[in-house]
């Protein structure tokens, strides 16, 4: 392979401007404190259930946001950071528009990049998983509607709980997880592994083809929300309209919203916002009708 064609025609410069996120935007720090501050405000204004552990691993902890009502449906949300960032203490942005709306909303925690590997964390968010069919009922939530979503690094993650056999490997309903949102993520991480990204992920081939959804491919057959930012880098938006168009191509229900005016790091934001067609098509797969009065 030529330099000049590392990957889908990009040289080793171009590549590396296609796979910096950070780069697209002045300053990443405004939307990442955002996150937080935003979590810090959920926490006050809702019922949070804090470091409750999934496993065995002092990473292995979630945070619940209950519904106001029991028997609710849960939605697990996978945040960030190139598997190297941000915590369940970023994650509850989203929250208060999700209780609102009746549903309970879950933070994950997980090992991050170097102490752990993309496959590894993989294991512990369906460890995660697991645990929430097994428990949450205890909380107020029906194990019997589980959605998961995951934002950038997040949808990797989700993709990897689309690829589990999870009557196989958990002795656990094949359909556990009822529907999934994989935004500004990718399906296909062999460019990542071709990029600066991979000093500090070091990928492997093999770990690339385990990982990605659209190399290794899908046991579960739920509705897929796919959303990215309509400003996120060419590459970006190629491979989240190759996600959902290969959803459908397989006979299962796929949306894809290219967010205008939205890039990497707000094209979540989207997510929690009660007026969006995003957050409408979320609580439309969840059976809820969305609030438009969320205050904190």
């Amino acid at each position: 392979m030529s330099e000049a064609n590392l990957w889908r025609g990009y040289d080793q410069a171009a590549l590396d401007r296609q796979y910096n996120s950070r780069g697209t935007v002045p300053d990443v720090t405004v939307y990442l404190r955002e996150y937080a501050e935003r979590t810090v405000q959920a926490k006050a204004a809702l019922a949070c259930t804090e470091n409750i552990a999934y496993g065995p691993d002092a990473d292995e902890r979630l945070d619940i946001y209950p519904a106001t009502g029991g028997n609710a449906p849960v939605m697990v949300f996978l945040h960030g950071g190139d598997w190297r960032a941000l915590s369940k203490e970023d994650s509850g942005f989203a929250a208060p528009a999700f209780v609102q709306a009746g549903a309970m909303f879950v933070a994950l925690d997980f090992s991050l990049v170097p102490a752990t590997t993309l496959p590894a964390m993989g294991a512990q968010v369906r460890r995660a998983l697991h645990w929430l069919w097994q428990n949450v009922a205890a909380h107020g939530g029906d194990p019997q509607r589980i959605h998961i979503a995951g934002h950038s690094s997040g949808a990797n993650l989700v993709g990897q709980l689309l690829m589990t056999d999870w009557q196989r490997e958990f002795n656990a309903p094949a359909d556990l997880v009822k529907s999934a949102a994989f935004m500004s993520g990718l399906g296909d991480l062999e460019p990542v592994r071709l990029s600066f990204r991979n000093e500090k992920l070091g990928l492997t081939s093999e770990v690339v083809a385990e990982v990605s959804l659209l190399r290794r491919g899908a046991v579960a057959n739920c509705p897929l929300l796919v959303a990215v930012g309509g400003n996120e880098t060419e590459d970006y938006l190629r491979q989240s309209r190759e996600v959902a168009d290969w959803w459908a191509a397989q006979g299962k229900h796929a949306e894809f919203f290219a967010l205008a005016g939205r890039h990497h790091f707000d094209a979540v934001l989207e997510w929690a916002e009660p007026a969006s067609a995003l957050f409408k098509a979320q609580c439309a797969l969840m059976g809820l009708k969305p609030g438009f009065n969320v205050h904190l």
